[in-house]
């Protein structure tokens, strides 16, 4: 707080730029990854399992003595703009699709699935988590999820509204 600028992120590479940077369980997850000068939109990188207000030791995928690592989702047919934890899950957004991302330990430590192909967010902060359900702004309705389904909830005339007027 009494700082002028973000500390740097220790243990993460200084030529590497995330478009976000969330957290989930015991790890960080980091979205939407330019690696020195090669952009992976769809890349989700994974730090080592971490202690609360404690900073990553790792983010080495390449190291097989800690659980860093990354996932390419290379069927989202657009860059990924956002995550956020959903209960014990944690959900992958991109504009137009809806994916979840489950811990599930031993040698892979994530499995991800599709949720929704005709569904994303507009932008980056642009979903909240409130009583078990995420709330998207997204690029055509805006919607609420489980997890499992969703639900539009705006009707067609505020919808019309909202998004004829967007600049």
């Amino acid at each position: 707080s009494t700082g002028s600028n973000f500390a740097d992120l220790t243990n993460w590479d200084a030529n590497w730029r995330a478009a976000a940077l969330r957290s989930y369980g015991d790890q960080l997850i980091a979205l939407n990854i330019t690696e020195s000068s090669s952009n992976f939109p769809t890349r989700i990188r994974f730090s080592d399992i971490t202690t609360a207000n404690s900073i990553p030791g790792s983010w080495d995928a390449t190291n097989a003595s800690t659980s860093a690592g990354f996932i390419d989702l290379v069927q989202v047919t657009d860059e990924i703009k956002d995550g956020l934890t959903l209960g014990s899950n944690f959900i992958i957004y991109s504009s137009d699709q809806t994916w979840l991302m489950e811990f599930t330990g031993g040698q892979f430590i994530f499995n991800t699935r599709k949720l929704f192909e005709d569904a994303g967010v507009i932008n980056q902060n642009c979903v909240v988590e409130a009583e078990g359900r995420h709330y998207v702004f997204g690029p055509f309705d805006i919607y609420m999820h489980d997890g499992t389904s969703k639900q539009s909830i705006c009707d067609e005339r505020v919808k019309s509204y909202i998004y004829d007027n967007l600049n």
